[in-house]
């Protein structure tokens, strides 16, 4: 595709002079460029893209595109297309999409936003909707994968010539829907463009991200800005029993289908038993059954069947669904088979997913709760006491130790999460793999062990390096030990 044609289709910045090279890559990491590519210069929050602008030029760049406000600093030859706009970031966007020729049209795309629950949803959905003979692609934190393709996600919503470039080639072998886990980052920094979704889903709002959005304000906004901008024929599947979802259902100019299961809702929920085994059910009178355990995942329930509702799909599509699905990785994932203790391990690492994993957790248990966990470095500190404090109230035994560190000191870290402890019940262990060892060692019979904070990770970072570690590898070794 020409650069002229690529700018005059998004219209987001402009660009004169006689060149209009052929552009074969769209770009805005320096180190991947390609020859003939379009290198977009975007502004990110810790480094400036311009300065990257010489090392795209030696790698092969065709033309490039830079912010407005460098225009009189950017130098280079006069065989190089300059283009300008007002903001590089939002124009990488529209610059994707024009380049990979739209490929949302013809897609059914189906976005979930929230604190909790987006992969527990990705996994249901996409069973249920392969049920109904659809051809279906996801975009979430554990993987991107369609088709027998599988790439492990490096981002819960990748930047978005990586989503144009995934829905291209899904949109090529045949994909039908496509279901995107959306992070408030993905919005706040346009990686996704909310027009082109028919379904948005939110799930529900806790603490989290503040490192990054300041106040739970701002985190509200962002999340809100997937609804206020989708197209007039979508639809918005909101958590009414969430205070912040009843904020955003006034927002919404579109049409709204609620759901719950304390207030009223269009599609309302309620619970008949909680065993180990799974959860008996309702929604709007009908009675199903799943092996997922506890009443955040009957929320994650009611959420997809709202969506398929939506969508048109028969309950008896759903039913055959919930029975087939048994494991989602790293969300309450039972580790170790038959033994006279459970074991699981999962992906909480909010105060208010800890809570809801250990209250469900508490309400089917017959011995003691023993947790271990930790908080990630480099990330909102104001929630590490938070999350002791609910470990320790909700566990006979909480163990502290390290999640991912990254550049910050695990002990630090730790200290941070010890303003929260007030009883008596825990135990600081900071290397992670003793930790669990020392979990495991613990267990009895009936009692429950609750690995919690990196779910389906099978990695540790930390200050100089990453390293493999899979808490449920870890978890198995930890029982084979004991054994001998």
């Amino acid at each position: 595709m020409r650069l002229k044609e690529i700018i005059e289709k998004t219209g987001c910045c402009t660009y004169s002079g006689s060149l209009d090279p052929e552009i074969r890559q769209l770009c805005s990491d320096s180190r991947e460029v390609k020859k003939g590519a379009l290198f977009v210069a975007v502004e990110g929050y810790n480094e400036s893209g311009q300065k990257y602008i010489k090392d795209a030029l030696k790698n092969g760049a065709s033309a490039i595109v830079v912010e407005e406000k460098f225009k009189n600093r950017v130098k280079v030859g006069r065989d190089v297309p300059v283009c300008y706009t007002p903001n590089a970031r939002k124009c990488v966007l529209f610059l994707a999409r024009v380049f990979f020729r739209f490929p949302s049209e013809g897609l059914v795309l189906i976005g979930i936003t929230g604190t909790n629950g987006k992969t527990t949803i990705t996994y249901l959905l996409e069973e249920i909707l392969k049920e109904d003979g659809k051809n279906c692609g996801v975009i979430g934190t554990v993987s991107y994968r369609y088709n027998d393709v599988v790439k492990k996600a490096n981002n819960t919503t990748p930047d978005p010539i990586a989503i144009q470039s995934l829905l291209n080639n899904m949109k090529s072998e045949g994909v039908s829907h496509l279901i995107i886990e959306v992070s408030s980052h993905a919005l706040v920094m346009d990686r996704v463009y909310p027009p082109d979704f028919d379904v948005a889903v939110f799930t529900n709002l806790s603490q989290d991200h503040l490192d990054f959005h300041g106040t739970m304000d701002e985190y509200f906004i962002a999340k809100s800005i997937l609804f206020r901008e989708l197209g007039k024929d979508a639809t918005s599947v909101v958590n009414s029993d969430d205070k912040y979802g009843r904020m955003l259902i006034p927002m919404i100019s579109g049409k709204v289908l609620s759901y719950g299961i304390k207030c009223d809702a269009e599609i309302k929920g309620k619970c008949n038993s909680l065993t180990m085994e799974g959860t008996d059910f309702t929604i709007n009178g009908i009675n199903f059954k799943t092996h997922l355990i506890g009443i955040h995942n009957l929320y994650n329930i009611l959420s997809a069947y709202s969506v398929i509702k939506v969508l048109g799909i028969e309950d008896e599509t759903f039913h055959r669904s919930l029975t087939k699905l048994k494991v989602i990785p790293g969300r309450l994932e039972k580790v170790g088979g038959l033994r006279n203790y459970h074991t699981f391990v999962d992906y909480a690492h909010t105060p208010d997913a800890l809570e809801n994993l250990l209250d469900a957790i508490k309400s089917i248990k017959r011995g003691r709760v023993i947790t271990v966990f930790g908080c990630g470095g480099d990330r909102d500190r104001r929630k590490r006491p938070l999350m002791g404090r609910v470990v320790e109230e909700r566990s006979d035994i909480a163990i502290v130790t390290s999640d991912n560190p990254r550049t910050e000191e695990p002990d630090a870290i730790i200290e941070d999460i010890r303003k929260g402890l007030n009883k008596k019940n825990h135990i600081i262990i900071p290397d992670r793999r003793s930790a669990i060892y020392k979990a495991v060692e613990l267990a009895g019979k009936d009692d429950v062990v609750l690995i919690a904070g990196k779910g389906h990770e099978d990695y540790q970072v930390l200050k100089d390096k990453t390293i493999h570690f899979d808490d449920r590898e870890v978890v198995l070794e930890a029982m084979e030990s004991l054994k001998k």
